[in-house]
């Protein structure tokens, strides 16, 4: 774990790049590759964790403030366990939403940085679509989401190509997917049957979670997570934990992860967990 002295507005610019090199998630990036080119996993989700430190105590309803103020777009949520820990975050990704009988969920999966201009910004979002790559990495989540809903007896529809879903500092390749929800098939249900997708798993999701086991040198805790409320009505709202922080008093600790496909490059996914990271740490301040 990486311990830091101080949250500063733009942490990321004073860490040390040589740290980065060497850090465990990139090591771990290297040996899922090479579990995909021996044909043992299709695709893996790798998640990092990194504790910050503040001489002052981090305040949930502060950063929660930030975090709806920055990112309007996405579903702000904090999880109190009544000992002064709070989990906190801005999830992009619904696993589920069921009103009136009607399921919509998201496969979300394939990244990209804004731009820093309108021009830029179409030209990445371009770049996204056409990368073959990132489209593998979508599409096993659209086609693990969809024969899951089947299994259920349940008929989803979607699109057959993706759209780009813009947030503050990174954009997604996103693909809603529909269905009936029958009376009888309970939300929870579906749940269990979605959560872990291969949008923070990976696939084939058993062996994928053993090796998460094997490669991530913490404990998840909430991160990546199904947290939402139902009713009695059949009415349910889930959404899954990423994009989020621990906060426990002067301490922080920060989750990020990506997936690892064939193609995949280290340095990249590192980078993209670094952009993670850095909404977090600019909501905390």
């Amino acid at each position: 774990m990486l311990i830091f002295a101080n949250v500063l507005p733009h942490p990321l610019e004073q860490w040390d790049r040589k740290q980065w090199q060497t850090d465990p998630f990139r090591s771990a990036v290297v040996a899922a590759l090479d579990s995909i080119q021996n044909q043992q996993i299709h695709k893996l989700v790798l998640a990092h964790a990194v504790d910050v430190r503040s001489p002052l105590p981090f305040q949930w309803a502060h950063s929660l403030h930030n975090l709806r103020q920055r990112h309007p777009d996405c579903t702000v949520f904090s999880v109190g366990n009544g000992q002064g820990q709070s989990f906190i975050g801005a999830s992009p990704e619904r696993i589920l939403s069921i009103h009136n009988h009607q399921l919509v969920t998201d496969a979300l999966a394939g990244s990209s940085p804004r731009g820093r201009s309108a021009i830029e910004d179409t030209e990445l979002a371009q770049r996204l679509m056409d990368s073959d790559k990132e489209r593998r990495e979508h599409q096993v989540v659209v086609d693990f989401i969809a024969q899951r809903l089947v299994h259920l007896g349940l008929q989803p529809t979607f699109t057959a190509s993706p759209s780009i879903l813009p947030l503050l500092n990174i954009q997604h390749l996103h693909t809603p997917i529909h269905a009936a929800v029958p009376s009888h098939i309970h939300p929870l249900e579906i749940l269990a049957s979605l959560h872990p997708t291969p949008a923070v798993a990976g696939l084939p999701r058993e062996t994928a979670c053993q090796q998460i086991q094997q490669y991530e040198n913490f404990g998840r805790s909430l991160y990546a997570a199904p947290l939402g409320w139902l009713d009695a009505q059949g009415n349910a709202e889930f959404i899954v934990g990423i994009r989020s922080a621990l906060l426990d008093g002067h301490c922080a600790r920060l989750y990020a992860g990506a997936g690892i496909v064939e193609g995949s490059d280290p340095d990249r996914e590192l980078a993209e967990i670094k952009l993670k990271f850095q909404t977090l740490l600019q909501a905390l301040v």
